[in-house]
């Protein structure tokens, strides 16, 4: 199996995706659980439930439509890259226990609690209704980690890439998913007429950013340790060749260095960050999170080209 460039778009697309569904899913289940305790004790509390309803539901609408368009998206990539249409179809037919195989699986679970989770927050379903709902996200919360991990594996699966054999590889997509994820929930935040509410998000999304691009340097230097040790030629190109301008401005610098400084002085000030700076913030660790694919990817084609 070999890749081209199009799958970094894929990879990005699905840990993004997955990365904000985990995030929101995780918020609405705690949620409804916190609230319900809260209302029989009348002591617990969720953070959550201060959030106006309207505002929640816009914000889980942004998250869960565009994590299923981003899904449809990847998996368009992904097809385009095979290069073959039908053995995208074969993989449903003839299902094994591949990591291929695996994953388009999850794909399609993942697809399916998206629909339902946006079809909640689009509608007022009944109290029966929602109680599936919750189900079903809490259901999808390991989906959507699986296919984080997923988004590594499947370019472990290429062993002629010493590179991409890394545990580190792993570590490194699932906390840049998660990171990624903060930012598109920051986004449909930001765009809320609440500011209020919008900084409730950040209140807790900021922090949970900071710890998810702390575990993501820690993986990429022990990534790059071991490239250095295993192949040589994708170190370079990382360090000072072709691709380090992707990894050292797009990676490095957008997604890691300048939000984490960002984030850390909002934190520090003890404030919730303007809509504007919130924005751009998220923006970066997008940005970070797609060059970061790149970067990966093409260190590991290029030398099989």
């Amino acid at each position: 199996m070999s890749f081209s460039e199009l799958i970094a778009v894929y990879l990005f697309l699905g840990g993004a995706s997955a990365g904000a569904f985990a995030l929101v899913a995780l918020a609405d289940v705690a949620g409804c659980v916190w609230g319900r305790g809260r209302a029989v004790s009348g002591v617990l509390r969720a953070p959550c439930a201060t959030i106006p309803e309207s505002t929640r539901r816009y914000v889980q609408t942004f998250v869960y439509g565009t994590g299923l368009v981003s899904i449809l998206a990847g998996v368009l990539c992904l097809v385009a890259d095979l290069g073959r249409p039908e053995a995208f179809y074969y993989l449903f037919l003839y299902p094994t226990n591949s990591l291929v195989s695996i994953g388009a699986f999850a794909l399609v679970f993942l697809s399916v609690c998206l629909v339902v989770a946006l079809s909640d927050a689009l509608l007022r379903l009944p109290l029966a209704m929602r109680r599936f709902v919750s189900v079903v996200k809490l259901a999808g919360i390991p989906v959507a980690l699986i296919v984080m991990v997923y988004t590594a594996l499947l370019l472990k699966s290429v062993i002629a890439v010493k590179v991409w054999q890394s545990p580190w590889l792993s570590v490194l997509f699932v906390a840049s998913a998660l990171s990624c994820g903060c930012a598109v929930v920051m986004l449909a935040a930001c765009a809320c007429e609440d500011v209020r509410a919008m900084r409730l998000w950040h209140h807790f999304l900021i922090p949970a950013d900071v710890a998810f691009i702390v575990i993501e340097s820690i993986a990429a230097i022990a990534l790059l340790v071991s490239a250095k040790n295993i192949d040589s030629v994708a170190f370079a190109s990382l360090m000072d060749g072709a691709l380090s301008i992707p990894f050292w401005i797009g990676f490095v610098a957008c997604g890691i260095v300048l939000p984490f400084i960002a984030e850390m002085i909002l934190l520090f000030a003890g404030r919730g960050a303007l809509a504007s700076t919130a924005a751009v913030l998220a923006v970066l660790v997008l940005v970070g999170g797609l060059c970061l694919r790149i970067s990966i990817v093409a260190c590991g084609v290029a030398p099989l080209m």
